[in-house]
């Protein structure tokens, strides 16, 4: 007959071992050697600051999950301060010192060449992978295809210059007029960077003009203004001065985080121009920080749109609470940054691991992910400057075809309060996700807003 003690510690032993049994499987801590990402780019920078934040965020999930085959990942940042000696000096440490198989770079067009070229010096002795997180210079993928064995290391989580006539198309030909019913007098602002050279000059090797034929000749626009104006830094009031008195019924600004948009939309509220509606381009107007940053002064500005919690594909809405939840704002480039993790993730197990970089290089021209905005994948296509870029129009019709799916970027207008009102896609092939989520029914004129 068993004791009091050995009945209840039998009874203990048992419920022990039925909670083994059912307990969900914990995740075991990953060890060995690990694997170093790396990230260049300007820490102070409210453009890049994010992608930072979003990326460490995406590996420490990745660590507390078990890492990659079994290692973890080590995140290491190099501040650049938007210098370009200091993201060569960066990217230099983070090879030599840090071993890292995968640096991301951030920053302009001729910041990333710089990098790159680098990279190729030092690639035979610190074999890695690089990707430019932003930069759109066609320069930095057409080489790849011209000396692929210098270069070959070398990918882009943005796209090139031509691949940005499709969706300008759309908006032209589809989005401007059902909203500016009937305007046709444009103003532009060109940020005067090199990334906006060829939309004013045109791509010869393509047989694509510059935007300013395109829209005069293709769809009837008259361009009565345009300018190209340093990033930060610039006297608006003049300017828009100029575009009131040249009668302009629309103001495209040509924009990435690097212009101080902010800047411009609080000096366009207080002037003579404040009533011509005003579309930006890129940058931080993609979030909802925009309507603080410009107290409010944003009110009927038109941006793309990239911080709601709309259902884009699976993954949107948990990112943005995630984001959000940490306070990080949402741009294009803090999708892409957090996505290139995972992406990085998937390449690293379908190679077998970081000691062979010609299966890693490999792997990044083939793998596909799927993440908040679309399909995340590399064009395997070698024709410049779309190899190696991330994949949104068809390299061979880039005029006209985006593939659907690959990139889903909302277009969105700053209405009372701060509500934002989606006015449509940027490209016919998504058009049904939108169908949901808004039309240019939405556009409501500023004058209109502001009486409200």
């Amino acid at each position: 007959m068993l004791t009091r003690w050995k009945v209840g510690f039998a009874v203990v032993a048992a419920i022990s071992l039925m909670m083994i049994a059912v307990a969900p499987a914990v995740a075991q801590a990953p060890t060995g050697e690990p694997i170093v990402i790396g990230y260049v780019g300007a820490v102070l920078s409210p453009g890049t600051r994010p992608c930072m934040d979003a990326q460490r965020i995406a590996v420490d999930e990745i660590n507390a999950a078990g890492g990659i085959l079994g290692r973890p990942i080590k995140y290491v940042v190099a501040d650049n301060k938007g210098d370009t000696s200091l993201t060569v000096e960066g990217a230099r440490r983070l090879l030599v010192e840090e071993k890292a198989a995968f640096i991301s770079v951030e920053g302009r067009t001729e910041i990333c060449l710089a990098a790159q070229e680098n990279s190729a010096a030092m690639f035979k002795q610190y074999p890695h992978i690089m990707v430019f997180n932003g930069p759109m210079g066609s320069e930095l993928t057409a080489r790849v295809v011209d000396d692929y064995e210098k270069y070959k290391f070398s990918f882009r989580d943005w796209d090139p210059e031509p691949a940005h006539y499709a969706q300008m198309a759309y908006f032209w030909g589809t989005t401007w007029p059902k909203m500016f019913k009937g305007g046709k007098k444009v103003a532009i602002l060109w940020e005067d960077l090199a990334w906006t050279t060829m939309w004013r000059q045109g791509i010869d090797y393509l047989s694509l003009p510059p935007w300013e034929k395109m829209m005069e000749e293709t769809y009837g626009y008259k361009v009565v203004y345009s300018k190209a104006v340093k990033p930060r830094g610039t006297m608006y009031l003049p300017i828009l001065q100029q575009i009131a008195s040249s009668k302009a019924d629309v103001i495209l600004y040509i924009s990435s985080w690097f212009t101080d948009t902010e800047s411009f939309v609080k000096q366009w509220a207080d002037s003579a121009a404040r009533n011509i509606p005003v579309n930006l381009y890129g940058g931080v107007a993609q979030t909802a920080d925009f309507w603080n940053m410009t107290g409010g002064k944003c009110l009927g500005v038109i941006s793309s749109f990239t911080d709601g919690e709309v259902s884009l594909t699976p993954e949107t809405i948990p990112f943005i609470k995630k984001m959000h939840a940490n306070k990080i704002p949402t741009q294009i480039h803090v999708h892409l940054a957090y996505a290139d993790i995972y992406f990085f993730k998937k390449v690293i197990e379908t190679a077998g691991g970081t000691g062979d970089i010609e299966k890693l290089i490999h792997a990044m021209e083939t793998v596909e992910t799927t993440y908040s905005l679309g399909k995340m994948a590399y064009e395997s296509k070698r024709i410049k400057p779309f190899f190696h870029s991330k994949v949104r129009v068809d390299p061979e019709d880039p005029m006209n075809t985006t593939y659907p799916g690959v990139f889903i970027q909302p277009m969105a207008q700053f209405q009372k309060d701060g509500k934002i009102a989606y006015l449509g896609a940027s490209c016919k092939e998504n058009e049904k996700i939108f169908e949901k989520i808004g039309s240019a029914d939405n556009y409501i004129p500023p004058a209109e807003l502001r009486k409200k």
